[in-house]
């Protein structure tokens, strides 16, 4: 009969299964979108010994004030990439992916979840973290998220580990602004300890923690936040942008989830259906922390997918808590571990391995071309960032936060859907170039205009269009 150490063996291998998955999906795409900017940015900050606070990367809102709140990030990267080479991009995608889901494994070890159950939750959790997990600072929060569980599970029984919490905020606050759901997990800790809910199908864990020490390391740790390069306006300026409508209206992952997606339903309804069935139908009592998270973040996300990967952290931890121990009697870990293995390699080598920090789907050609010919170029968003990398100044780029503070998000907007006449725009900003998609409404627009714009670089995924004459004319 199997042992207990047997079927851990087989539960870790089914964590490195996970992590596999993480590497495949890292290593088979290459760079694009925001990580170029935040790479030059933290670049720009290591070269010159400073945090940015003024735009050096547009000509729309050049010198304008710029609230870094993920500079932590971007000089991290930057320095990786500088130590490690092209490496250090897989290392804060892929690397920081794989520590997420092994500390989700060890959470779900202090929750009571071991060997093969332990292994199944966090590879069922890990589809939801592929596409959010790649180089971004919001990649640092997941891991953040999850070892901030296990700080407070932790103190639980032994109060003094609280204290771990005040640090892990400090380094989130600097890194990204989602330091507010680290917040939040550390006041509801408190709550739980002060109002406990207890009835027969719902029960709070026990604490150690007293109120006078909570409130003590909450109190520092709310201070020691403070100290980021923006001050205490980091808090005010994140919630703004969290609950940014503008953004929302704008972005697609801070929509609510487009359910006409198969992986959407399995991601999120399903999840949510099976923790119903056990709610209704189990009889192993709710721990209400867990429960109210779940709820929370299942919320969340309906409203904006960008919340999926901590919705997928935190169910796994309520489920394994809710499900009685599986025994696999039959599962032999010593027989099954190989497969796995085997499995992991094949995943990871399925498909050719773009080599670390190669371009995915970005003007290459037409940036080689505009380094060397002066003028400025009206750029689609998702490709501001490259431009910004190849010392090209930009329209717009994925800095959003940044740019609502100027009518360049709302005319940008008008100008690729066509709903006014882009010639008064861009006589403004003496546009000499537009980098477009083809197959869009305003390449087919300026395919049009021969007299007006002629084609300079043309490939299958952008054209540069060149304007002809001078616009004050």
């Amino acid at each position: 009969m199997p042992t207990r150490i047997d079927h851990r063996v087989l539960g870790w291998m089914l964590v490195l299964l996970a992590a596999s998955m993480i590497w495949a999906h890292d290593m088979h795409t290459g760079l694009s979108g925001d990580v170029y900017w935040q790479w030059e940015a933290g670049r720009y900050m290591l070269a010159h010994h400073m945090v940015l606070h003024r735009d050096v990367f547009s000509y729309t809102l050049f010198h304008k004030p710029w609230v870094t709140e993920e500079w932590g990030y971007e000089v991290l990267l930057a320095a990786m990439v500088k130590g490690f080479g092209p490496i250090g991009f897989w290392l804060l995608s892929a690397g920081v992916g794989t520590a997420t889901v092994v500390l989700l494994s060890w959470l779900l070890h202090l929750r009571g979840t071991h060997g093969i159950k332990n292994g199944l939750l966090v590879l069922m959790a890990t589809p939801g973290l592929l596409v959010f997990v790649k180089d971004r600072p919001q990649t640092l929060s997941y891991a953040l998220f999850v070892l901030m569980l296990i700080i407070l599970t932790k103190s639980r029984k032994n109060p003094h580990i609280l204290w771990a919490a005040v640090p892990l905020l400090w380094f989130w606050t600097n890194v990204h602004g989602s330091f507010l759901l680290g917040f939040l997990l550390l006041g509801l800790e408190g709550l739980w300890g002060r109002l406990p809910v207890n009835t027969q199908r719902v029960m709070t864990p026990p604490t150690q923690v007293g109120g006078k020490q909570w409130a003590t390391v909450f109190v520092v740790a709310l201070l020691l936040s403070f100290l980021n390069p923006n001050g205490p306006g980091l808090w005010a300026y994140s919630w703004h942008v969290t609950f940014s409508h503008r953004i929302s209206d704008i972005i697609a992952e801070w929509q609510s989830p487009d359910f006409h997606d198969v992986s959407m339903v399995l991601l999120i309804l399903v999840p949510m259906f099976v923790l119903v069935l056990w709610a209704l139908f189990g009889d192993t009592p709710m721990p209400w922390p867990d429960f109210f998270l779940a709820a929370g973040l299942f919320y969340a996300t309906m409203k904006s997918v960008r919340f999926l990967p901590y919705w997928d952290l935190q169910w796994p931890v309520l489920l394994g808590v809710m499900v009685a121990p599986w025994e696999f009697r039959r599962a032999s870990g010593w027989i099954g571990a190989p497969f796995v293995a085997a499995l992991s390699v094949v995943i990871v080598l399925a498909h050719p391995i773009v080599s670390a920090g190669v371009e995915s789907g970005e003007p290459v050609l037409a940036a080689n071309y505009l380094q060397h010919h002066s003028g400025h170029v009206f750029n689609m968003y998702h490709w501001g960032g490259y431009l910004i990398y190849r010392h090209i100044p930009v329209f717009i780029d994925g800095r959003t936060d940044f740019y609502l503070q100027g009518p360049e998000i709302t005319q940008y907007m008008d100008v690729k859907n066509l709903t006014t006449n882009p010639t008064n725009l861009w006589t403004r900003y003496n546009i000499r170039y537009v980098l477009w998609a083809p197959g869009t409404a305003l390449a087919t627009y300026l395919l049009s205009q021969p007299a007006h714009w002629r084609v300079v670089i043309r490939t299958k995924t952008a054209i540069l269009f060149q304007h002809r004459g001078l616009w004050h004319a």
